[in-house]
């Protein structure tokens, strides 16, 4: 019983505290959302209901932002853990400098969004950049990497990937090396080597590692904010624009708060469905 008092009044204050900042920020959000609050309007502030949140529907950069956000959490988690399960089996086995180039490819996921996104905004300059440069040495044509709409989306991509696909490959390895040795020694015995060995024993052994690691990437990926403000500020012409940087342009450069605060609402109900019909197959298979 004592153990039992121990443990309640160590955990039972943090619960308190995490619950009043959870609901504060949601009432105070929700107020927020159905007053008509703007930054260079002096209050009080006029009761709005929820005509913010029909402005904010009625308008079609909404919906860009919403399929933007689609395209570059799908685009970015599927290439990374396509990618991060390939290299994660190739460097399973044991070879000479097997530490040193673990250690080597988790360093994209040490460096800062912020300082990532001016990383890769140096390889893609137009003029100066890594990527035209080796584009010139080939006799190919510069490319505008971030000013063509039609290919900033996938420059963006790109540079989530090269910085998170190390997450995915540090929990598939450490998944590949808790294995069990005794259903694989058997399956060798029976004849499975190679290829058949990975697919019919390896990788549904470590599949709940998989959906998880995807499940936590994706979460990571609808809150992206810092390294696409760094690289395109969600241009050109909107083309890299997700609902968080509208939100953001909306609350900071407009000065709209009652429209950013409804916007980030919506995108809050997005990541909740998605993720909901994510966590219901995750744990479905684990």
């Amino acid at each position: 019983m004592r153990a039992k008092l121990t443990r309640l009044a160590f955990t039972w204050p943090l619960l308190i505290a995490l619950l009043l900042v959870s609901f504060y920020t949601l009432g105070y959000s929700i107020y927020l959302a159905v007053y008509n609050i703007d930054l260079m309007s002096a209050p009080p502030f006029v009761f709005s209901g929820l005509v913010n949140f029909i402005d904010v529907l009625q308008q079609p950069r909404l919906w860009y932002s919403l399929w933007h956000t689609l395209v570059y959490v799908a685009g970015s988690t599927l290439i990374e853990l396509v990618l991060g399960c390939a290299v994660a089996l190739f460097i399973s086995g044991d070879f000479f400098g097997r530490r040193l180039v673990r250690a080597l490819l988790l360093l994209p996921m040490i460096v800062t969004p912020i300082v990532g996104g001016l990383i890769w905004r140096i390889f893609y300059d137009p003029g100066a950049g890594l990527f035209n440069y080796l584009l010139g040495l080939l006799g190919m044509a510069p490319v505008d990497w971030l000013g063509d709409p039609d290919i900033a989306m996938a420059s963006l991509i790109l540079a989530d990937v090269w910085q998170w696909t190390p997450f995915i490959i540090l929990l598939v390895s450490a998944g590949l090396d808790a294995l069990p040795q005794e259903p694989l020694e058997a399956a060798e015995l029976d004849g499975a080597h190679g290829w058949r060995l990975l697919a019919f024993i390896k990788l549904p052994m470590i599949k709940p590692i998989i959906l998880i690691a995807l499940f936590l990437r994706m979460i990571d990926a609808f809150k992206s904010f810092d390294l696409i403000y760094v690289m395109t500020r969600g241009g050109p012409a909107l083309a890299t624009e997700t609902t968080n940087m509208f939100a953001y342009l909306t609350g900071f450069q407009d000065f709209r708060i009652s429209e950013a605060v409804v916007i980030a609402i919506i995108n809050t109900l997005l990541v909740i469905a998605v993720l909901s019909l994510a966590s219901k197959r995750i744990m479905k298979d684990v």
